[in-house]
């Protein structure tokens, strides 16, 4: 029989921060982290463990409270000064304009400190951001390609509008 751990909500917070900010630092995949740190007494975590215990963490704590503590984790991850471009997302992007179809992207909101999802036509790209149509506002958008976490190519075709001006964004 398993002996059930019970936390006080200070404690259970203490624990949920200390694993959240080890996921951060996680790595996607051993290889690389084993590259990098060459440090043979400290294995990795696995991702789903990690995931595991945030869970069951998260159930001591009030909800509110956990959605505090996501949401200042998120505002830091995306914050203004963080340029860490997921290459995946971005060859996705780039693949998007090259074919002028529109793609699907999870956008993290600043303000609203979330993720929305928008279906957007790609009129520019670079490394630092994207411009396009977005559907969702119906009108050109700039979007920084760091707050991208997630792109999904359709299978809509576009136009870039013949006015279109980069300088304008």
């Amino acid at each position: 029989m398993e002996k059930q751990l019970t936390f006080k909500k200070e404690e259970a917070e203490a624990v949920y921060r200390i694993v959240k900010k080890y996921e951060k630092k996680a790595p996607e995949n051993y290889g690389e982290w084993y590259d990098n740190h060459h440090n043979i007494y400290e294995e990795p975590i696995k991702n789903k463990v990690i995931k595991s215990v945030l869970q069951k963490i998260g159930k001591c704590l009030p909800e509110k409270r956990k959605d505090e503590i996501e949401r200042k984790f998120l505002n830091k991850k995306y914050r203004m000064f963080n340029n860490k471009i997921d290459t995946n997302v971005y060859a996705i992007l780039e693949k998007a304009f090259a074919q002028l179809k529109t793609v699907e992207i999870k956008y993290f909101d600043m303000e609203n400190v979330e993720f929305s999802k928008r279906k957007c036509d790609i009129y520019f790209t670079s490394m630092r951001y994207i411009i396009g149509y977005c559907h969702l506002r119906k009108d050109v958008l700039k979007f920084r390609t760091s707050r991208i976490a997630a792109a999904q190519l359709t299978e809509d075709s576009y136009k870039v509008q013949d006015n279109f001006n980069k300088n304008s964004y």
